[in-house]
């Protein structure tokens, strides 16, 4: 008796959920042409394999990428690409006749409904998880040819080169292609006409895209010489927006050069001359660090500015010692050797003279005859002012060969380490 009971409730539950999800007349399952076509062509079809009758026939497909965005960051050498990404194929079981369905041609129909490609990129940040399968609603005509454009960003390794820093170019790629499958199943391919679309490109932060180039790799290796496996290769050519780094690094390092040589101009019978090319120095070691905040520190090679200023910081250690060593010959008053007085002869005779940019200073020699006017030994003291005299001349035209001497050292410098923006 009590089985009995059960049983007539359970009939009761189930036949009033009948009525309760029953659908209305006017809501039952469409029946129309594009529901019909929708539904025939799902019918029994795997997404897992791919849609050839005949497993040695290979399916071709054609890619192409709508460009929007890209992003490079040369601190962690990692390049992302933000683009729309068009996969065309062929479906052997997606053809119908369009004159059995009301004459439609073309249907939408979402992608994890359907077998698709995937493309994986080979190079990419190994810490980032990218899947190679994607999601949006494709398009399928009647003949079979399915068109995805799914929006998809790929972050690839990207090694720098800065050694024109900061007006250097980077040069990024990006490998594409299967993982699972090899060129006779699935083979990857450009579009014939327009590979890769620029039109609503916008460029990224810091740099500005010069050119992109595509390249299909055929994939054929010795170890596998019955198989392919194709990649389709992008190469992103980008320059980088030099105006602000070149305002902190160019200039700082011109302004230190001049700062360097107008100290190999001043007279050394003081300490003006010793303080600023000291000065100098210190601007020099200011700058480096200062410069290590902004220049990215991974590289496969050295930033030429670099080498300029540890070029430009021994130029000035140098002058520290020309300097202290041309004031030590300003203050002698012994004879000097013949060739000296030689020297500078040979160069107050001839045209040499004229490169001798500073002369002795009057003053000391006049200094020294008036001294000779007050006392006995006014020929010791006449000899000691016309030594003083030979020294001054001396270290005035070693200075001036140094001074000549580190013009030439900057503009090599220049010529060879500054970064020029071409």
């Amino acid at each position: 008796m009590y089985s009995l009971t059960s049983l007539y409730v359970i009939f009761f539950i189930n036949y009033g959920l009948y009525f309760v999800n029953a659908c209305p007349n006017e809501r039952e399952e469409p029946i129309h042409d594009e529901a019909k076509l929708h539904k025939d062509l799902l019918c029994a079809y795997s997404s897992d394999d791919r849609p050839v009758k005949d497993y040695k026939n290979s399916i071709t497909v054609k890619v192409r990428i709508a460009l929007k965005y890209i992003s490079f960051d040369s601190l962690e050498e990692t390049f992302t690409m933000h683009s729309w990404m068009a996969l065309s194929w062929k479906d052997e079981y997606l053809k119908w006749t369009p004159s059995d369905y009301g004459g439609i041609k073309e249907i939408q129909i979402e992608s994890h409904q359907l077998w698709t490609p995937r493309l994986a990129l080979f190079n990419a940040d190994a810490s980032l998880y990218q899947s190679d399968s994607f999601y949006t609603i494709c398009t399928v005509n009647y003949d079979g040819v399915v068109t995805c454009v799914p929006p998809v960003a790929h972050t690839g390794i990207c090694r720098t080169s800065l050694r024109r820093w900061p007006y250097d170019d980077q040069n990024c790629t990006l490998f594409f292609g299967s993982w699972m499958h090899t060129g006779e199943q699935v083979n990857f391919t450009f579009y014939q006409k327009q590979p890769v679309v620029v039109d609503d490109y916008q460029n990224g932060p810091g740099w500005n895209l010069m050119k992109v180039l595509n390249e299909r790799l055929p994939g054929q290796y010795s170890c596998c010489p019955n198989s392919t496996y194709p990649m389709l290769k992008y190469t992103f050519i980008m320059k980088r927006e030099a105006a602000g780094p070149a305002a902190i690094v160019v200039v700082p390092s011109i302004a230190i050069v001049i700062l360097t040589l107008i100290s190999l101009v001043l007279d050394v019978k003081d300490n003006t001359r010793l303080f600023m090319v000291c000065f100098s120095l210190f601007g020099h070691f200011t700058f480096l660090s200062e410069i290590g905040y902004d220049i990215p520190k991974h590289s496969s090679d050295t930033p030429i500015i670099l080498l300029f200023v540890r070029d430009s910081m021994l130029v000035t250690l140098a002058a520290i010692v020309v300097t202290l060593l041309l004031m030590s010959l300003r203050r002698r008053a012994l004879a000097p050797p013949t060739w000296i007085v030689s020297v500078n002869r040979l160069v107050s005779s001839g045209p040499g003279k004229y490169v001798v940019f500073t002369e002795f200073d009057p003053y000391e020699v006049t200094e020294v005859k008036t001294l000779s006017d007050e006392g006995d030994g006014i020929n010791g003291i006449e000899e000691k002012g016309r030594a003083a005299a030979e020294w001054i001349q001396f270290a005035n035209l070693l200075n001036s060969v140094i001074f000549i001497v580190a013009v030439i050292v900057y503009l090599v410098l220049i010529i060879s380490y500054i970064p020029r923006d071409y």
